[in-house]
């Protein structure tokens, strides 16, 4: 409680603007001391509201001086704001100073905005927050003078006012909503918004917190009540973080995701904690859309497979059906030109239809192990017209994924090489040999065949082989050399792979 003070031994002597007492005792100098020392600004003025005297820590937070102060009427040494259309700071601290003087008791004001004057040649104020006490000095039943405490509250407030802002602008948002839950009530201090989101008459307030944990889904309480329970021993501002649906009378389903943090009053004390809520319902909902958008897409591609398989296997063979007529037309048709052609028709075919087993086969439908195929195919070729023809066809190739839009026309080049290569280039050589080789340079694949063979007959017309490779390197937008191996020849075709 604060009593009216009694100053008996004291009297005001306004020549000298100071409190004295008569024989400059030494009680009088403690008093004058402890009055300058005071960690508060203390201001004295006399029951007109003159000033009498001002502590250094008054003149620190007003940022004035002594002798501008003493003698002057308070109000004309701390006058209103003009520039502030609102200031009332004059009219309130004249009324807490009037009702501390007529009624003789301390008279506490409430904070109060009461801008300074800036003392200098560039003027004006400067914005000042103050919680104020009054407190009247009494000779017997006269007040002689009134002590005018302040305390500096300008920063705090200021927080506050840009909190309290921060916080409207933010509840205005219809998805965002702050709380708080005390654990030692079991109730829940409800912001208009989040009553709102529990679907509550929407008004801020404390409620019990059975309300708040009656609207979480059933199969989301349990964990909601754990997150708090797991951080009640932990040190205040630990973070606290869930997400939960709400199922709402009308049936509907909503979900929040919420971020606080663990206060408390003391050490000791159970925390409260304090919490903000973000209704996210709508991108939980796109986000189901999109997984089940992701899983029909999945189903589709699995589909997709599984018809290019089946599609392959057919194209196999259908393909494997017209390379034998072709090889048993050529047996019927007897040595020469036809048999020929037919035979190089039918290996035409089985260097397609192998791909397209080779895609049945494996996992993937749409790509195959390049150089694995490329090892078989060399291996069939080997097997058919160059063991007849008593080559050695030797194969080193990379391993690399490619398309079947790629590994088709390159597998019909292999062919068509090899075989130009043991027609024209090894015929009546013994002991020949066609090495086959790839390579990844950069972005590239280097297919590489060789043989040590006559080399190429430049004046040799250009057969319907050569046409075929041609057009398929063409069609793989490659480029092609040809050369001189030392002894034999050398075909070079470079494919771009791209994102194959």
């Amino acid at each position: 409680m604060i009593y009216s003070i009694h100053w008996p031994l004291m009297q005001m002597e306004k020549d000298q603007g100071r409190m004295v007492d008569a024989g400059e005792s030494f009680d009088g100098l403690l008093r004058e001391a402890v009055f300058e020392a005071a960690p508060h600004g203390y201001l004295i003025v006399d029951p007109s509201f003159i000033i009498i005297d001002v502590n250094q820590q008054y003149l620190d937070l007003t940022g004035t001086r002594r002798e501008n102060l003493v003698g002057v009427a308070m109000f004309d040494a701390f006058p209103d704001n003009p520039d502030d259309p609102t200031a009332d700071g004059v009219r309130n601290l004249r009324l807490s100073l009037e009702t501390a003087r007529d009624t003789g008791r301390p008279h506490a004001m409430a904070i109060q905005k009461y801008d300074i004057p800036l003392r200098g040649p560039q003027g004006g104020f400067v914005e000042r927050h103050w919680k104020p006490l009054n407190t009247p000095v009494l000779r017997g039943a006269e007040v002689v003078a009134l002590i005018h405490h302040v305390v500096d509250v300008t920063e705090e407030t200021i927080f506050r006012r840009d909190q309290a802002i921060r916080l409207r602008s933010a509840q205005q948002l219809d998805d965002l909503a702050f709380w708080e839950y005390d654990p030692r009530t079991a109730t829940v201090y409800a912001s208009r918004a989040f009553a709102a989101m529990l679907a509550l008459r929407p008004k801020e307030g404390t409620l019990p917190a059975e309300d708040y944990f009656a609207r979480i889904h059933a199969e989301d309480r349990a964990g909601v009540q754990a997150a708090f329970n797991d951080v009640l021993d932990a040190p205040e501002h630990t973070s606290v973080a869930f997400s939960h649906r709400l199922t709402l009378p009308d049936g509907a389903t909503r979900w929040l995701s919420s971020h606080g943090e663990l206060v408390r009053d003391h050490r000791d004390a159970l925390p409260r904690f304090v919490v903000v809520s973000l209704d996210i319902t709508e991108a939980k909902q796109q986000e189901e859309n999109l997984s089940k958008a992701l899983q029909e897409r999945d189903r589709l591609l699995a589909q997709k497979e599984t018809l290019l398989g089946e599609v392959n296997h057919r194209i196999k063979n259908s393909l494997q059906l017209v390379s034998s007529i072709l090889n048993t037309d050529a047996r019927r048709a007897g040595p020469g030109e036809v048999r020929t052609r037919l035979e190089r028709a039918a290996a035409r075919v089985q260097a397609v239809t192998s791909v397209h087993e080779m895609l049945y086969r494996s996992n993937e439908v749409s790509t195959v192990t390049f150089g694995s195929y490329l090892r078989d195919l060399c291996g069939n070729l080997a097997a058919g017209d160059a063991g007849t023809a008593g080559v050695e066809l030797v194969c080193e190739a990379v391993e690399v994924r490619l398309p079947a839009d790629k590994a088709i026309p390159l597998a019909l080049i292999v062919n068509e090489l090899v075989s130009n290569a043991i027609k024209h280039g090894l015929a009546g050589i013994e002991n020949g040999i066609i090495r086959v080789t790839t390579s990844l340079v950069g972005q590239d694949l280097v297919l590489e065949v060789t043989d040590s063979g006559v080399g190429k007959d430049e004046a040799a017309e250009q057969g319907l082989g050569t046409r075929i490779i041609a057009g398929l390197v063409d069609q793989l937008q490659a480029s092609m050399s040809t050369g001189d191996a030392s002894p034999g020849h050398r075909v070079v075709i470079r494919v771009p792979l791209g994102n194959a």
